[in-house]
């Protein structure tokens, strides 16, 4: 079986179909927003070493499903085991995928995601 050298699990996402309310609801409980940027389309809170973000539905992995749409990061030690657990991912089968790529979110990252067949969206990345 593959190892990885995975550094930490991070990132969690949620896309509910009423976006404001989840908004409104978390910020109840969270306070303000860390991060409000629509522009960017990412809304977020720090929590620790990592973030919780809420985005709108149509951005989830099934924009018609309901607020089980869950999104989560595996964060691993370099840029070339994103790639390495990326193909293992693909390998094994998935209903969506972006190829890796070098961005920026919260920090500059190389990132790379996949659908699983139960509707969950599995980030893989590692800071720059």
């Amino acid at each position: 079986m593959a190892r990885f050298d995975i550094v930490g699990l991070n990132y969690v996402s949620l896309y509910p179909a009423d976006h404001e309310a989840a908004l409104e609801y978390y910020a109840s409980v969270f306070g303000p927003l860390d991060l409000d940027d629509p522009k960017r389309g990412v809304w977020g809170w720090k929590m620790g070493s990592t973030w919780l973000t809420v985005f709108p539905s149509k951005a989830g992995t099934d924009p018609k499903g309901s607020t089980t749409n869950v999104e989560f990061a595996i964060q691993v030690a370099t840029p070339q085991e994103v790639d390495r657990l990326y193909s293992a991912f693909m390998a094994a089968g998935v209903k969506g995928s972006s190829a890796p790529r070098n961005t920026e979110m919260y920090e500059p990252m190389r990132i790379g995601y996949i659908d699983d067949p139960f509707g969950v969206r599995i980030d893989i990345y590692c800071p720059r």
